[in-house]
C-alpha cells in the first residue's frame, strides 16, 4: 500500500477525475471557457491573459496597460503573471484553450501536492489520496473555477508544497526540504495573487511555531526562517515591480473599514460544510456575500473522518492542525468577530485587503489533513469502534430530520429575507419576494441536506461492512470521490468567450478611428481585445490619483476612494481624457453615442498654467468655471523653464508608441508645456534623445491626473517611457538567487551521496 507502485496508482488516479472533469473542453477546440458569464473571467482574466501574452509573444514585457483607466500598471499589478512558469501555455495555444488547460493543470497539481504532503507526514497512500481528491474540489478552493479566478487558483495550488515543507524539515532534520518551500513560495507569488501569499504566509508561520514546540532545533529553525525571505529573493523580479506599483495604486492604500470588512464568513456557512445548496447554488445563491468566497465544503465522508480523527488519534497527529483550523476559521470569520477591527487597525497588511473569507482555503487543508489521518488510522488498525459506527447512523438519521424540517417549515422566506437584511447579499433583490424561487430554495436546501444523509448512511454502512472485511474502506474512499466529483461538476460553468466583445461596438470603432477613448462602464477590459482606449476598467491596480479624480467626479468623497466607482453622471472634464464615445448596451443591442464635450488630443501644447499646493484646490480649480483645459494647466509645482502666455505655443506630434513608451517630437515657438493627456505616475519619466533642444526633462503632474512636461523654445526629441528600473533590478536579483538556489540544492544533493 506504501510502495511507489501506490503512488504512481493515486497520481494516475488524480489525473483521471481532473481529466474526466475537464477532459470535454481540454480536447476540443473552441471559444467555450471555464467561468461564469458573469464572472471575473469574462469580465477581467480573459482580456488581462490576452493583452499580456500578446504582447510577450511580440518580446515585450508590457508594464503599463494603456487600454483601461487611461493607462494603468499592468506587469507589476501582479494578476497578469507573465513570469508564471505554468503560463508558458499562453504563449503556445489560443487564449481560451490554454485557460482551460491552466485550470486544469492547477486542479490536479493541488491534489498532486496535497498527496506529497500527506505521504510526508508518513500516511497510507490512500489515505494520501483521499486527502489529495478531496480538495482538488472542495468548496474553498473549487468554486473559484466558477468565479473565473485564474491567478487565485494558481497561487492556491503551492499552498500544500509550503505545508509539506515544513513537515519534511521536521521529519528528516535536513536542511534540503526547506528549498522545496523557497521553490513553492516563489511559485505562489509569480502565480500573481499576492493575497494567498499573505494569508499562507501567516498560517505557515503559525503551523512552524507549533511544531517548534517540543521539537526545537536551531538548525530547523535557521532553515524555516530563511524559506520565505528566500523565496522572495527568487521573485523579486515580479515583486519590485509590484512594489512600485503599490505605491501608485489603490493597492497601497488602507482600505476604508467597511470596505476591507467584506466577504467575512458568515457564521451560519458552516453548514456548507455537508450542505453546500443549503443556502441556494452558486449561480443563484441567496445568502451573504459570495458563494465561492464562503463555502467549506470538503463532503461528509471528508468531514466525518476529519471528526473521527480530531477523537481517536493519537494527541501528537492531531492537536497542532486543530489549533490551526480554529484560528484560521477565526480569522475567516472577519468583522462577525471583534478581531478583525483589531487586527485591521494594528497588524500590516490586514487593511490592504478585502474577503477574508479566504482564510477558510488553508483551515480546509487542514481539515482534509485530519480526514486523512483518521482514514490512515482505520486502514492502519483495522478495527473501527462500534460508538463510531453508531455515530455515524446517527449523524445521518439527524440530517435526514433537518432536511424533513427544511421542507416542511413554513418559515424559510423569513430566513431568506435575513440575509437580504443584512445588505450583504449580491442577488436580484426582487427573487427575495419571488415565491416560485423561495420554495425552489427551499426544495433546494432541503434536497441537499437528505443527500447528505444519504451519503452519511451508506458510509455507516461501508464501515459496518469493513469491520469483517477491511477492504471495504476502499468504498468508503470511492464514496468520498463520487461526492466531492459531483460537487464540482455542479459548479462548473463555462461560456463562449467571443461574446465578451459585442460585434456592433468592434465594427464601430474599426470604423471610427483616432486617437481617442470610449466609457463602456458595463465591460471596460473589452477595450484590451478590440485594442481600443476606456476611461475606466475592471481591475484593482488603478492609480491612485486617478481613482480619487473618478471618485470625485461622481459625487463621491475621493478621501474614501477605491478601484471601484459607480458611474452615475458624465463629467465635462471627461475631455481632457480623450472621451469620444459611450458605449451602452440594452440586452444584445449596443447603443453609441458621442461624448458631449471634443475630445482633447493626445498632445496639447499649453502656455498658461497655474500652481496649486493641493488635491482639493486643483478639484476646486478644475471646476470652475474658467477653467479650460484645452488652455490651461494646473500643476503641483513651478516648471522649469516657465511657459510665457502665447497664442501660437507650436507643434507636437508622436512618432512612435509602445506599452510603456511615446517616443514624441516637438517644435516650441516659446517656452510652454507638453500637456499629455495620460494618466501619471511617479514612475514615468521623460528622456531627452538625439537632436532635442533641451539635455534633460522633468515629468510632472498636470491636473492632478495627466502628464506634462516643460519644454523651452526650440525642436524637442524626447521619449516618455515607464522607467524599468524596478524590474532590471529584480531581474538580477532572481538570477543570482536562482543560480544561488540550484548551486547550494545541487551541492546538498552531492552531499548526500559522499
Amino acid at each position: 500500500m506504501d510502495s511507489r507502485r501506490s503512488t504512481i496508482v493515486s497520481l494516475i488516479l488524480l489525473l483521471g477525475l481532473a481529466l474526466a472533469m475537464f477532459g470535454d473542453l481540454l480536447f476540443a477546440s473552441g471559444t467555450r471557457v471555464l467561468g461564469h458569464p458573469g464572472s471575473d473571467m469574462f469580465l477581467q482574466y480573459f482580456a488581462w491573459r490576452d493583452f499580456g501574452f500578446r504582447e510577450l509573444a511580440k518580446g515585450n514585457l508590457a508594464l503599463w496597460n494603456s487600454h483601461i483607466f487611461s493607462g494603468a500598471p499592468y506587469f507589476g499589478g501582479m494578476q497578469g503573471a507573465l513570469l508564471y512558469p505554468p503560463n508558458c501555455l499562453f504563449l503556445v495555444l489560443p487564449t481560451p484553450v490554454a485557460i482551460n488547460w491552466s485550470v486544469a493543470l492547477h486542479v490536479f497539481a493541488i491534489g498532486a501536492f496535497m498527496f506529497f504532503w500527506m505521504k510526508q507526514r508518513s500516511l497510507c497512500a490512500p489515505a494520501s489520496f483521499f486527502a489529495g481528491m478531496v480538495v482538488m474540489f472542495c468548496g474553498a478552493f473549487f468554486p473559484h473555477v466558477f468565479a473565473g479566478h485564474l491567478p487565485q487558483l494558481s497561487a492556491m495550488t503551492w499552498s500544500p508544497l509550503i505545508f509539506c515543507s515544513v513537515d519534511s524539515l521536521f521529519r528528516t532534520q535536513r536542511v534540503r526540504w526547506s528549498f522545496l518551500g523557497m521553490f513553492a513560495i516563489a511559485m505562489q507569488t509569480l502565480a500573481g495573487f499576492p493575497q494567498y501569499v499573505f494569508y499562507t504566509a501567516i498560517i505557515a508561520g503559525l503551523y512552524a511555531a507549533l511544531r517548534l514546540i517540543g521539537q526545537w532545533n536551531w538548525q530547523v529553525a535557521a532553515s524555516l526562517l530563511s524559506i520565505y525571505p528566500c523565496g522572495a529573493l527568487l521573485a523579486a523580479v515580479q515583486l519590485l515591480p509590484a512594489i512600485q506599483t503599490t505605491r501608485e495604486t489603490t493597492r497601497g492604500f488602507r482600505l476604508p473599514f467597511q470596505f476591507g470588512s467584506m466577504l467575512s464568513l458568515p457564521p451560519e456557512n458552516f453548514v456548507t460544510l455537508v450542505s453546500p445548496d443549503f443556502l441556494g447554488h452558486i449561480a443563484r445563491y441567496w445568502g451573504r456575500w459570495y458563494l465561492w468566497e464562503t463555502s467549506l465544503f470538503i463532503g461528509v465522508a471528508g468531514l466525518v473522518l476529519a471528526i473521527y480523527a480530531a477523537i481517536r488519534c493519537e494527541r501528537a497527529t492531531k492537536w497542532r492542525p486543530l489549533i490551526v483550523i480554529c484560528v484560521a476559521s477565526l480569522l475567516a470569520l472577519g468583522a462577525y468577530t471583534p478581531l478583525f477591527g483589531f487586527l485591521y487597525a494594528w497588524a500590516p497588511g490586514f487593511d490592504r485587503f478585502r474577503s477574508i473569507s479566504k482564510f477558510s482555503f488553508p483551515a480546509s487543508l487542514f481539515v482534509c489533513l485530519l480526514a486523512a489521518s483518521g482514514l490512515d488510522r482505520l486502514f492502519r488498525q483495522r478495527r473501527i469502534e462500534t460508538p463510531f459506527i453508531a455515530a455515524v447512523f446517527a449523524g445521518a438519521a439527524a440530517l435526514g430530520v433537518a432536511g424533513w424540517w427544511t421542507a416542511s417549515t413554513g418559515s424559510w422566506s423569513e430566513l431568506m429575507n435575513a440575509s437580504r437584511a443584512s445588505g450583504q447579499s449580491y442577488l436580484f433583490p426582487q427573487l427575495y419576494t419571488d415565491t416560485e424561487f423561495i420554495g425552489q430554495s427551499q426544495h433546494l436546501a432541503a434536497r441537499s441536506l437528505l443527500v447528505a444523509a444519504g451519503v452519511c448512511a451508506l458510509l455507516g454502512i461501508i464501515l459496518a461492512f469493513a469491520t469483517r472485511e477491511p477492504r471495504a474502506l476502499f468504498g468508503l474512499i470511492a464514496l468520498g470521490a463520487v461526492e466531492m466529483f459531483f460537487f464540482a461538476h455542479a459548479v462548473r460553468a463555462t461560456f463562449d468567450c467571443a461574446t465578451i466583445v459585442n460585434p456592433d461596438e468592434k465594427r464601430f470603432l474599426e470604423e471610427h478611428t483616432g486617437d481617442y477613448r470610449i466609457i463602456n462602464v458595463a465591460n471596460p477590459n473589452s477595450a484590451m481585445l478590440i485594442g481600443a482606449q476606456d476611461i475606466w476598467g475592471y481591475e484593482a491596480t488603478v492609480v491612485q490619483r486617478y481613482a480619487e479624480f473618478m471618485t470625485w467626479s461622481q459625487g463621491g468623497d475621493p478621501d474614501q476612494t477605491m478601484s471601484y466607482v459607480k458611474f452615475v453622471r458624465y463629467d465635462p472634464l471627461f475631455a481632457m481624457l480623450r472621451l469620444r464615445y459611450a458605449v451602452g448596451q440594452h440586452g444584445k443591442e449596443v447603443e453609441i453615442g458621442d461624448a458631449p464635450e471634443p475630445a482633447m488630443s493626445h498632445l496639447q501644447l499649453v502656455s498658461n498654467y497655474r500652481v496649486l499646493p493641493d488635491r482639493n484646490a486643483i478639484f476646486d480649480a478644475l471646476r470652475s468655471s474658467t477653467f479650460d483645459p484645452a488652455r490651461e494647466v494646473i500643476l503641483e509645482s513651478e516648471p522649469e523653464p516657465a511657459p510665457s502666455p502665447s497664442e501660437s505655443a507650436g507643434t507636437a506630434r508622436i512618432v512612435a508608441g509602445s506599452t510603456d513608451a511615446l517616443e514624441i517630437e516637438a517644435d516650441a515657438e516659446q517656452p510652454t508645456i507638453l500637456l499629455i493627456t495620460d494618466a501619471f505616475t511617479p514612475s514615468w519619466r521623460a528622456v531627452a534623445l538625439p537632436g532635442s533642444v533641451q539635455t534633460n526633462y522633468k515629468l510632472l503632474p498636470a491636473n492632478y491626473i495627466l502628464r506634462a512636461v516643460p519644454l523651452q523654445a526650440g525642436h524637442h526629441h524626447l521619449r516618455v517611457e515607464y522607467a524599468r528600473d524596478a524590474v532590471v533590478i529584480g531581474k538580477w536579483i532572481s538570477i543570482l538567487a536562482t543560480l544561488a538556489f540550484f548551486a547550494a540544492l545541487g551541492w546538498l544533493w552531492k552531499k548526500r551521496f559522499d
